[in-house]
């Protein structure tokens, strides 16, 4: 797996999609503003693919990251202002469209808190569908967010991505 160019803080992303994609960055900078408003004073997106062609089709169609067929992961961190106001984003918030909730609510079985080894304030979501498997992770560790999805990589290997970031967290 290797990080793509459009990987960095949200500002730089941002500037990166700015003219590659329009749609896309329309969507993430209303998405981070709603976050912002709600205590998020920092994030990282991180892109990384299987290969460079991978991660140049990334750069001008962020809507194609659900319809992957190649090794993807897609990684949003939040540093928010304190821990109170990252665990508000877990429980009750929609951040860039995820939510504790939302995972629930899809009629796919999810692991949620300590079955999860992310902490209390975690949801994983794994499913296979046709040519494609996702992994997502929602979790809040101290005063960060992070949302964590993984496609078309084994379970084993997903939940242990998962587990290391979380450990740097911590």
């Amino acid at each position: 797996m290797q990080r793509c160019d459009l990987s960095g803080d949200i500002t730089s992303y941002l500037k990166k999609i700015q003219t590659k994609d329009p749609s896309t960055y329309s969507t993430i900078k209303s998405q981070w503003e709603a976050a912002q408003k709600d205590g998020a004073t920092a994030a990282d997106v991180e892109f990384y693919t299987d290969s460079t062609a991978h991660c140049s089709s990334l750069e001008s169609s962020g809507s194609q990251v659900g319809t992957a067929t190649y090794k993807l992961a897609v990684n949003f961190v939040f540093q928010f202002k304190d821990q109170a106001s990252a665990e508000k984003g877990y429980k009750s918030d929609s951040i860039f469209g995820f939510s504790a909730a939302s995972l629930k609510s899809s009629q796919v079985p999810v692991a949620e808190g300590a079955t999860t080894g992310l902490g209390p304030n975690s949801i994983v979501l794994t499913i296979a569908i046709t040519s494609q498997t996702f992994y997502v992770a929602v979790w809040q560790n101290k005063q960060f967010m992070v949302i964590l999805g993984i496609l078309n990589i084994d379970a084993a290997t997903d939940k242990n991505a998962a587990l290391a970031e979380n450990k740097r967290i911590g």
